[in-house]
């Protein structure tokens, strides 16, 4: 059978819709991304924060960005540290929107609606996808197939490369308010008593506006929650309405989602298939920054593909050097920090308050590899807050070690 075009993409998030992107603006190859929601929009469960190497490496437009700020602050209970790192609130939808027509522009095909179910597999090969359209369950045959349905990992779960269920779950919930802001930063707050194993966050959205939320890993919620304990939406709204530099005036949207992530080291590639973005926990695990390791899974993904393509090899032996290519890369520090994760969010107050003013001391060299996601050895111990009760935990992080 014929193919009804050269890659399919399940999935219309920034690490599906940057695939296409690198497919469609780099050769001649037809894609057609298959996105559940109505429009490309409606997929509107991130914070919308990230860095310059976003902004700069994917040519992301001013008109798309909220708010920019050239610091981070990082807040304990009797702890706040300032770094310099430039920050960025981007409007979501309109993020999701702009990389959508822009791979359009290049020739890619977005179909919205077309909520994807399943991987077609012909002598162990993956050869497309079926999905729904209006109620009607339809067939698509590709080259190559692409999963980024994130954390529900739609097709690399049924074909065993990775299992949402064994992975650590998170949840968050933002707000999107009119009012006023005191701040010119972006705060993090680690405090189980505004967020109970995790973290809190405001970011600066614009004139008047900003964003408020909370998200916490269910393990550790377990641990530090009140016994009174209310929902992660009280939780938000007690924050808001409680902390003298900010005041809300009305309520513009809501954002909610989880996430589910492990170490990172998954299968990412099989016959006929390669697994991008959260599909693969590709979710950083120490700070939970989807967006930008999102696509650069994407762009490692897709630089792959195109060879495996131009060569009509598609096989897993290819298409595993992307695989390789992550773990190379990502694959020690995700692993380091995935550990480092187990104990963070587990931080007494005491803990989390040298934590932050720790943090506060590092040199600019080591605020730069904390950005990017390459800390030594050496900055980890510059960081870390050793306490003796941290021996009982032992047993919990060996096993990702």
């Amino acid at each position: 059978m014929s193919a009804d075009a050269d890659v399919v993409v399940a999935g219309g998030g920034p690490a599906g819709l940057q695939f296409a992107r690198e497919i469609a603006s780099r050769s001649e190859y037809s894609v057609t991304v298959l996105e559940a929601n109505d429009r490309l929009s409606d997929n509107d469960k991130s914070t919308g924060g990230t860095f310059d190497q976003v902004i700069e490496r994917y040519g992301i437009p001013d008109s798309v960005v909220m708010a920019e700020n050239e610091d981070v602050v990082f807040e304990a209970p009797g702890a706040s540290s300032r770094l310099p790192i430039p920050g960025y609130v981007l409007d979501f939808p309109a993020f999701l929107e702009f990389l959508g027509e822009d791979a359009e522009s290049h020739g890619a095909e977005i179909r919205t609606g077309a909520r994807v179910a399943e991987p077609v597999v012909e002598r162990g090969r993956v050869v497309g996808v079926e999905y729904w359209d209006d109620g009607e369950k339809r067939r698509f045959d590709a080259d190559l197939v692409v999963d980024a349905t994130g954390p529900r990992a739609v097709l690399a779960k049924q074909l065993d490369m990775f299992d949402p269920a064994s992975a650590q779950r998170g949840i968050g919930k933002e707000y999107e308010v009119r009012g006023r802001y005191d701040l010119d930063s972006m705060l993090f707050r680690f405090d189980h008593e505004v967020a109970p194993g995790g973290y809190a966050w405001t970011f600066p959205a614009g004139d008047d506006v900003f964003k408020v939320g909370i998200c916490w890993i269910e393990d550790f919620y377990d641990t530090h929650r009140a016994p009174d304990d209310g929902t992660i939406d009280e939780y938000v709204a007690e924050w808001l309405t409680r902390d003298p530099r900010w005041e809300a005036e009305d309520r513009r949207a809501v954002h909610a989602g989880d996430a589910v992530s492990n170490n990172s080291i998954n299968q990412r590639a099989t016959d006929g298939l390669v697994a991008v973005g959260d599909a693969v926990s590709s979710i950083n695990p120490l700070f939970g920054e989807g967006i930008r390791p999102g696509m650069e899974s994407a762009e490692m993904a897709a630089n792959v593909a195109l060879a495996a393509l131009d060569r009509g090899d598609t096989s897993r032996e290819r298409l595993s050097v992307y695989e390789d290519a992550w773990n190379d890369e990502k694959g020690l520090q995700w692993r380091i920090q995935r550990i480092v994760c187990e104990l963070l969010y587990d931080f007494t107050p005491e803990q989390q308050r040298r934590f932050v003013t720790s943090a506060g001391r590092l040199s600019d060299a080591q605020v730069g590899r904390l950005q990017a996601y390459e800390l030594t050895v050496g900055d980890y111990l510059d960081l870390y807050p050793f306490d003796p009760s941290d021996l009982s935990k032992l047993p919990a992080i060996a096993r990702h070690v």
